[in-house]
């Protein structure tokens, strides 16, 4: 066992493939941008920023022996995100996530190949089980199984935080909301796990309030342009984004669920739910401003720098 506290990691990780379009997009035609490979999956994103933000973090995932897998081990050793509990599979093709993204950075189309995330069962969770209860947090993604999801929550002894990842993968934790700790769903998944179409701030705390009543203890619930809905200990609150000039949206809603992490493991006095929100809005803010899924420049300075704008807000 560790000397040391650190957090856990369930879930996918991938070879992402970005098409970044320029200053005009075109629907079913070529655009001209820029086409770039880095590493992905909502897990590893969220590993990754972890160790940006200095918390000790080992990823519990799967990889191919194929030249992608080479590439994930590589560049993982080189983020400090430690695979010890990882497994290689022989013969399997490694996880690859295809996306393209318009001229203000949304993304218009994406296909995953994540077939390898089935290996991630109960039995390869039973082998690590003991290490994952000796952790401060355990972190999972929607794309481990059903089933495993289900085991984990029924044996796993420390506070689970979950990111449902999709509307298709939110089904997955249905089951056992009850038992998260911290879930980070946005509007769609929201909605489908609850039954409330959300269409404004009104409607999103309805859905909140559902999610807090079927058993969890924090939701935070991102509302994309508008901000994120916060709830915890009886209370509600929303945090409005920072302004930022967008490049690329994918992947500030694991940079937010990393921060909301970081936020619980370094401040283990507990900070007020509203300055939590602000710290995951700062950090997604970062993040959106690069064409990567994680920001090279993340970091706790550049974080708790960009968070005071909100007090300079106050202060106006």
């Amino acid at each position: 066992m560790k000397d040391e506290r650190y957090v856990v990691v369930v879930g996918g990780m991938n070879v992402d493939i970005a098409g970044l379009c320029g200053d005009v997009f075109r629907e079913k035609d070529s655009n001209m941008g820029c086409i770039q490979m880095t590493l992905g999956g909502v897990g590893q994103n969220i590993a990754q920023n972890l160790t940006l933000l200095h918390v000790p973090t080992y990823f519990i995932g799967v990889y191919g022996d194929d030249c992608f897998g080479g590439i994930l081990v590589t560049k993982c050793k080189e983020f400090g995100i430690s695979l010890d509990y990882s497994q290689c599979i022989h013969g399997a093709k490694s996880s690859s996530y295809l996306y393209v993204t318009d001229d203000k950075g949304e993304m218009v189309a994406a296909v995953n190949d994540m077939k390898i995330t089935e290996n991630l069962t109960p039995e390869f969770l039973r082998d690590r089980i003991d290490f994952i209860n000796q952790a401060a947090a355990c972190v999972v993604d929607g794309n481990v199984p059903q089933e495993s999801i289900e085991w984990l929550a029924d044996h796993c002894a420390v506070p689970i935080f979950a990111d449902p990842v999709s509307v298709m993968k939110a089904g997955r934790f249905e089951g056992v909301l009850d038992r998260i700790d911290t879930f980070k769903p946005n509007e769609l998944e929201a909605g489908y796990l609850t039954g409330v179409k959300i269409v404004d701030e009104e409607t999103a705390r309805e859905a909140v309030e559902i999610l807090v009543k079927k058993g969890m203890k924090h939701v935070f619930l991102s509302l994309g342009a508008n901000g994120m809905l916060c709830a915890g200990n009886g209370e509600v609150c929303k945090v409005d984004p920072l302004p930022t000039d967008v490049v690329s949206v994918n992947g500030a809603g694991d940079c937010s669920m990393a921060t909301i992490i970081w936020a619980r493991f370094a401040y283990q006095d507990g900070l007020p739910l509203k300055r939590i929100g602000q710290l995951a809005q700062a950090a997604s803010s970062l993040t959106v401003e690069v064409p990567q899924s994680v920001s090279p420049g993340l970091s706790v300075e550049t974080v708790l720098e960009r968070s005071r704008l909100y007090q300079s807000e106050v202060a106006t």
